[in-house]
């Protein structure tokens, strides 16, 4: 598990604007979690789901789930995201994948996975 920062954006797929934030990288985090009140703001709809997770200090959360477009670089992907409080700002594994990126924890960055497969 390795933990840094990398700037992404944020958008809600229907020609709004890009919020630019900084957020943890977490290889042990599945989903990516971003405060609802960004997603709000950027008109990304509320879609009524909810989903159980195990957080950190190994308690269970219960919290809406959405979906927005990420940028990362010159790539976007419409991902599913957990939304959540605050200044909570968390890339999960799963947008990784969908980016076909890895976490280099070494050297806080995110590089292309060379062993995609299909």
């Amino acid at each position: 598990m390795g933990i840094f920062r990398h700037r992404l954006g944020v958008s809600n797929g229907n020609g709004g604007p890009i919020e630019w934030v900084d957020a943890l990288v977490d290889t042990g985090s599945t989903f990516t979690m971003l405060p609802a009140s960004l997603l709000r703001r950027i008109g990304v709809p509320q879609r009524g789901m909810r989903r159980r997770f195990s957080i950190a200090d190994g308690g269970v959360i219960e919290t809406p789930i959405t979906v927005a477009n990420l940028h990362i670089g010159e790539d976007v992907f419409p991902v599913v995201v957990a939304e959540g409080p605050e200044n909570k700002y968390l890339l999960g594994a799963t947008s990784l994948q969908m980016f076909g990126l890895i976490a280099d924890t070494t050297r806080h960055r995110l590089i292309p996975d060379t062993e995609l497969t299909i």
